[in-house]
C-alpha cells in the first residue's frame, strides 16, 4: 500500500533534483498539488529537522545538504555498490550504452544503479525505476544465478505481461530463453519491455545477494554490436568479482 505523505516527501525532492534552484511554497504547493496549507506542514517539518532552509525571506526554499550527508552515511553501510561505481561509469563510456545495476523486487527489477549513455539519443533511466524480470536482460541475468530446480519455480510463480510481441510470455518459452543465455554468456532484451529498445545482461554475485550488471539503448545502435557489447559486458562483470571478491 502506497502511502501518500512519504510520496509527496519524495515527490518534493525529485522536484528539486529536477529543478536546481529555491521554490517558494506557492511554486511548491502548484507543483505537488497540494493545498498551501498541507505544503506548508511539509516545509515547515523539514525546516525544523535541517532538510530545508529558506534561501531569503520570501525567496523560496532549498535542501541543504543534511540528505546528501545522510545518504553518504547510508551507502557506507552498503560497500559493494560504492565501490563497483566507477565500473559502471567505465561501462557507460566503453559502450557508449546506459550502464544499469538491477536487484530482484519479487516479480520485477529494481535499479540500484544507474550512468546513462552520454548519448543524445539513450535509454533513459533511474536509480529506484523497476522493470519486469521477464522482460529485462539484467533481470533475465539475475534468474540465470538460481539453481535449476529454484530457478523453474520461480519462473512458474511470475506473472507474464506481454508488454511488447517479443516479450516472452510463458514459463516454458523463458526458460528456453534462458538456456540459450546460459549457453550464449549472456542476456538479451530485444524490444521485449520498450519498442526500439535492445539490452544486454549478466549476472553478478555478492556473497547471497543477486545482481543483474546490463547496457541498454537502442536496437538500431545495438543490435550489430551485440557480441562486441557482450565482451565490454563480461569483462566488467569480471573486474567487478576481483573487486568484490569470491562469492
Amino acid at each position: 500500500m502506497r502511502v501518500k505523505q512519504v510520496e509527496n516527501l519524495l515527490d518534493l525532492f525529485e522536484i528539486y533534483a529536477r529543478n536546481k534552484a529555491p521554490l517558494t511554497l506557492t511554486a511548491l504547493s502548484k507543483v505537488l498539488g497540494m493545498p498551501k496549507s498541507s505544503t506548508f506542514n511539509l516545509i515547515d517539518t523539514l525546516v525544523v529537522r535541517g532538510f530545508l532552509y529558506e534561501t531569503k525571506a520570501r525567496g523560496g526554499f532549498y535542501p541543504t545538504r543534511r540528505l546528501l550527508d545522510l545518504a553518504r552515511s547510508v551507502m557506507e553501510g552498503d560497500p559493494f555498490l560504492e565501490r563497483i561505481h566507477g565500473e559502471l561509469e567505465a561501462l557507460a563510456k566503453s559502450t557508449g550504452e546506459t550502464a544499469l545495476l538491477s536487484a530482484r523486487d519479487n516479480d520485477h527489477v529494481i535499479y540500484v544503479d544507474v550512468v546513462e549513455s552520454p548519448a543524445l539519443i539513450r535509454y533513459s533511466a533511474k536509480v529506484g525505476d523497476r522493470r519486469p524480470m521477464h522482460t529485462t536482460s539484467s533481470g533475465k541475468a539475475i534468474l540465470t544465478t538460481y539453481p535449476p530446480d529454484e530457478r523453474e519455480r520461480i519462473l512458474r510463480s511470475l506473472t507474464y505481461v506481454a508488454h511488447q510481441t517479443t516479450t516472452k510470455t510463458t514459463s516454458k518459452e523463458l526458460a528456453a530463453n534462458l538456456e540459450e543465455a546460459i549457453a550464449r554468456g549472456w542476456c538479451e532484451d530485444h524490444a521485449e519491455t520498450t519498442p526500439d529498445v535492445m539490452g544486454l545482461g549478466v549476472p553478478i554475485l555478492d556473497g547471497e545477494r543477486r545482481f543483474g550488471l546490463a547496457v541498454a539503448g537502442p536496437l538500431y545502435r545495438m543490435q550489430n554490436r551485440r557480441k562486441e557489447l557482450a565482451a565490454l559486458l563480461q569483462s566488467a562483470a569480471r573486474r567487478i568479482k576481483q573487486i568484490v571478491g569470491p562469492a
